[in-house]
């Protein structure tokens, strides 16, 4: 009888295998490729608005055989958002961001929602993601437009508004607080993802 058992359980492994491996091997891995672009608008007492780049972004991505995202872990070193403008404006953001203690802003992916493919190779999508700053994390929804390209890599582009006091981060007050920033602040990226090696 318990030569009988240990044949069902080693059964029972192998079709677990061979159904959960073709869901594997249907994924394609993608890195994102440093020409990707993000930045960051807000406005201020003094001027219209103003702008940060995030001057690195590290991250993975992961997409299924229909072509719709099934993974995306994306990282930006806090002190690595700059102005490229005012050295003042960059102070400034790494201490809202509390980027001493914080030192690094992540997204991840939780699901997507409202795939739509075209036969050009555009589609969009709904991403509903964690988002990461100075150690508070919100739930975020994304609608996301996606490009396939002849080389292999895909093309995302998005934008995402957010409230600073949302994750506990106080607008900056620079200048003796003749220069303070908004509360609000529109997130747009444009990521290029590229088929792993």
């Amino acid at each position: 009888m318990p030569s009988l058992n240990l044949r069902l359980l080693a059964y029972v492994l192998v079709l677990a295998l061979v159904l959960v491996a073709p869901v594997y091997a249907q994924t394609t891995e993608y890195t994102i490729a440093s020409e990707s672009n993000l930045y960051v608008d807000g406005t201020s007492n003094s001027t219209p608005e103003w702008r940060v780049y995030a001057t690195q972004i590290d991250g993975t991505l992961s997409m299924d055989e229909e072509g719709s995202v099934v993974s995306v872990q994306l990282v930006v070193p806090s002190k690595m958002m700059k102005s490229r403008k005012s050295p003042i404006m960059d102070r400034g953001m790494y201490g809202a961001l509390k980027a001493n203690e914080h030192p690094e802003i992540v997204y991840e992916l939780a699901s997507v929602s409202d795939f739509a493919a075209s036969d050009d190779g555009t589609f969009t999508l709904n991403a509903a993601g964690n988002l990461t700053i100075a150690a508070t994390t919100q739930e975020i929804l994304i609608p996301v437009e996606g490009v396939s390209q002849e080389d292999g890599s895909v093309h995302f582009t998005g934008t995402h508004t957010m409230l600073m006091t949302d994750y506990g981060l106080k607008p900056p007050s620079m200048m003796f607080g003749q220069f303070r920033t908004g509360d609000e602040l529109v997130i747009t990226f444009e990521l290029i993802a590229v088929p792993g090696e």
